[in-house]
């Protein structure tokens, strides 16, 4: 990725064009000092300048103040192909309302498929190459924050699937949290292999209903829905939000206290379905791809899921079909998009 492409490669140059929200996610270092105190503008201007920091570039496509008060949902994907097209369904049905996909330089042909989709308006494709020394995962995340068209974002990985228990939609969802939430973190709930050794037919929810037990830690994981313009930091499973801003919540409205992206384990009003493992045989093509959370020349990339990880997470202990509700729906969205992808392309698409 040259500097011409490189979202993060422009630096501040005046004050006219100084972001103090970019400067933060790009330098997430700063992100203990601004919450005991640190001023954006000042450090930048004192020090940022001289020790050559950047701020994500550009303005953003559209400024907060114009968002639509709907959800972004942001993802990054590497030779994901078999499952795209039921994780965008899946989420279209949630009421989704933009889906940003970047594709870190899969080699699977996904790309093709995300391109056509791009091109018909049902994605925001975005190829993201790898840079020395930096998370794939999270710089995407930041683009993404900036770059999107909604008060709200939502990040998930392609094997996790926002299961809504008593909404018809994320913004029904979300219109029942408090008014000032400016984060909401939901628990995970781990589904294991269920005892497949081989990726058989069907759909990814549909095969794998077994999950550990709503006790187990894993449960107590989270993954963040926000206000994109209230984020000063992004991680994995939760943000840091800018001063003044609104408060973190749990999916029942309670107070939270993200801490290192766990909380107390309530299901009831929504989780996130984690298909860490899938089958035996896809849990080692996956393993095989690395991690776009971590680095390139990170020793771990390749390796974090080496040893005892597929054990630790094959919890098959529980049935858990609440996700299946909206399993004819979801045939129906997947069928609609088959179609819009066999109809010709025209010139301009």
């Amino acid at each position: 990725m040259t500097a011409s492409n490189d979202p993060l490669a422009t630096e501040i140059a005046t004050d006219a064009n100084f972001d103090a929200q970019r400067y933060l996610l790009c330098c997430g270092d700063l992100a203990d000092p601004y919450r005991d105190g640190l001023d954006p503008w000042e450090h930048f201007d004192r020090h940022g300048r001289h020790e050559g920091r950047r701020q994500l570039a550009g303005g953003p496509a559209v400024p907060p103040a114009d968002r639509s008060p709907g959800v972004t949902l942001c993802g990054i994907a590497r030779n994901e192909g078999p499952y795209l097209l039921e994780w965008i369904a899946w989420h279209r049905l949630c009421g989704v309302e933009q889906i940003i996909l970047y594709s870190n330089e899969s080699d699977d042909g996904s790309d093709v498929l995300l391109a056509r989709l791009g091109a018909l308006g049902v994605i925001d494709y975005r190829p993201w190459p790898s840079v020395e020394g930096r998370s794939s995962q999270i710089a995407a995340y930041q683009d993404a924050i900036v770059r999107c068209a909604t008060r709200w974002i939502a990040f998930l990985d392609l094997d996790e699937f926002l299961n809504l228990k008593r909404d018809a939609t994320v913004d029904d969802f979300l219109a029942g949290l408090p008014a000032d939430t400016s984060a909401v973190g939901i628990n995970w709930r781990v589904f294991g292999s269920a005892g497949r050794l081989e990726k058989e037919p069907g759909l990814v929810t549909e095969r794998f209903t077994r999950a550990a037990p709503i006790e187990h830690p894993s449960s107590r994981q989270i993954k963040t829905i926000a206000v994109a313009a209230d984020i000063c930091k992004v991680t994995a499973h939760r943000v840091r939000l800018m001063h003044g801003r609104g408060r973190y919540v749990d999916a029942a409205g309670a107070p939270l206290d993200p801490g290192r992206g766990f909380a107390p384990a309530r299901h009831g009003h929504a989780q996130v379905n984690h298909y860490v493992l899938k089958s035996r045989a896809e849990f080692e093509s996956k393993r095989a791809r690395g991690s776009a959370l971590r680095a390139v020349g990170d020793p771990t990339k390749f390796t974090h899921r080496d040893g005892g990880y597929f054990d630790d997470h094959d919890r098959n202990e529980e049935v858990d079909e609440t996700i299946l509700t909206r399993n004819a729906r979801l045939h129906r969205e997947i069928a609609v998009l088959g179609r819009l992808l066999d109809e010709p392309e025209t010139n301009g698409g």
